[in-house]
């Protein structure tokens, strides 16, 4: 009997231990701890969710702030100066043309020979072509390869020269300047303007009548409208022809008001080209100061001045209204044969148009004069009487000059025989730099001018 109750006893002692052990079993899987895993899980997505949001809100901030500070409208301008092409430039084109060839150089008929006016501005090509507006003075005119080639007094330049300036990419090409009617009528002038025009690019200071000085030329860059207007002071003693309807646009003060009134009108920007002064000095002539500041008086943004062959002063001038003119009386050459040293020191000038984007106002900026010089050399004696003998043309920027160049240049036994026209005396890199220094204001100059 004994041993019957204690066997009875062992059994509900096992079960109570066994149902004790399935309560503890069932409350530990049932505790909120060990479902970890699914509130990690909501957890990762919540956190997911807010992550999203918070990207998403980012984003939208950033997209914001890119949209709350639109960028400013840019638009480079360079120009370049006087583009003179007497006879030892074009026969120097001839002699490189012949040495890519392989053959002899044969100056007999420039009207049919093969040029290569490239060399002569490979190290400023990259500028002119990337500039996005660009600006060159054309000062010897294109009057058509079956006239007769010539260089001074009277000018015709060949279509090779004039195919090279399309090639590197100006944009604006002026025609107001002394040597218009070097064909002793308009009949050059005529063929210059049809040679470029037909090449689809912009032609400034020519007008089939005087009613065509109404049209002004504009550039539009960006949404940007550019009004170019072109003035010269003279045309070397030269008439047109009795009949001709050509107008040639002297500086005159009631033609200069109408066409900057008429700009202004249409384009949001002026710039013009200005024709004038005394040729081999530093120093503006009171014609010059006169007519620059009729041009400040009437509100335009910049004044190019071309034609003393050698660098004048620049400055910013401020009319009664508070208005700002760039003005530089001279630019000084970009190409030519001349003699002196003065005359083979000139400059590009460049600077940016800027629409500010908050506000739209339009403005100039970041103005930089760029110091350039026309190298050659004079390896024999010229083709004829015309022809100096020079060849090797190049321009180079004055930054890149060196010593070594200067000392072969031909100007310094033209100095030595004739007389020293830098700041400092003779023709050498650093006689180049004064003259600058000494003309243009440091703020228009590189550092290393400074």
């Amino acid at each position: 009997m004994k041993k019957c109750l204690s066997t009875i006893l062992t059994f509900i002692f096992v079960i109570a231990v066994l149902a004790a052990m399935i309560f503890i079993m069932q409350y530990i899987t049932s505790r909120p701890e060990n479902n970890s895993s699914d509130l990690s899980e909501s957890a990762s997505e919540a956190i997911s969710d807010n992550s999203s949001e918070d990207t998403n809100s980012i984003g939208n901030n950033s997209n914001t702030s890119s949209q709350s500070v639109p960028e400013d409208t840019v638009v480079s301008f360079l120009a370049c100066p006087d583009n003179i092409i007497h006879p030892s430039v074009y026969n120097d084109a001839i002699a490189r043309a012949a040495a890519k060839n392989g053959t002899t150089p044969d100056y007999s008929n420039p009207a049919t020979a093969e040029y290569d006016f490239y060399q002569i501005y490979q190290f400023v090509a990259d500028e002119i072509s990337t500039a996005d507006l660009s600006y060159i003075n054309v000062e010897t005119m294109i009057g058509g390869d079956e006239n007769p080639i010539a260089g001074f007094p009277t000018f015709n330049t060949p279509k090779a020269a004039g195919d090279t300036l399309y090639n590197l990419g100006f944009d604006v090409y002026n025609l107001a300047h002394n040597h218009m009617l070097d064909s002793y009528s308009d009949k050059f002038l005529i063929n210059c303007h049809k040679f470029f025009s037909d090449k689809g690019v912009d032609v400034i200071g020519y007008y089939e009548d005087e009613a065509a000085t109404d049209n002004i030329v504009i550039v539009e860059k960006e949404g940007i409208k550019i009004a170019f207007l072109a003035y010269t002071y003279g045309t070397n003693g030269l008439a047109l022809q009795s009949g001709a309807s050509t107008y040639i646009p002297y500086f005159n003060e009631n033609l200069i008001k109408k066409q900057v009134a008429l700009a202004k009108e249409q384009a949001n920007l002026v710039i013009v080209s200005a024709h004038w002064g005394n040729e081999d000095t530093y120093t503006p002539n009171s014609y010059q100061q006169s007519y620059a500041q009729l041009l400040v008086d009437l509100g335009v943004d910049v004044i190019l001045g071309m034609h003393p062959h050698v660098i004048q002063p620049m400055k910013w001038v401020e009319n009664n209204e508070g208005h700002k003119t760039l003005l530089i009386y001279s630019m000084g050459n970009f190409v030519s044969g001349m003699q002196d040293g003065f005359n083979l020191l000139g400059g590009m000038l460049g600077f940016d148009i800027i629409k500010d984007a908050e506000t739209a106002k339009i403005y100039i900026d970041n103005v930089i004069f760029k110091p350039i010089v026309t190298h050659y050399t004079k390896p024999g004696k010229g083709y004829n009487s015309h022809d100096t003998g020079y060849r090797n043309f190049t321009i180079y920027h004055l930054e890149n000059y060196t010593d070594e160049l200067a000392a072969l240049h031909d100007v310094n036994r033209w100095d030595l025989s004739h007389r020293y026209t830098l700041v400092g005396g003779k023709f050498s890199k650093q006689n180049l730099i004064n003259t600058v220094k000494e003309i243009i204001p440091a703020e228009f100059l590189s550092e290393y001018y400074q």
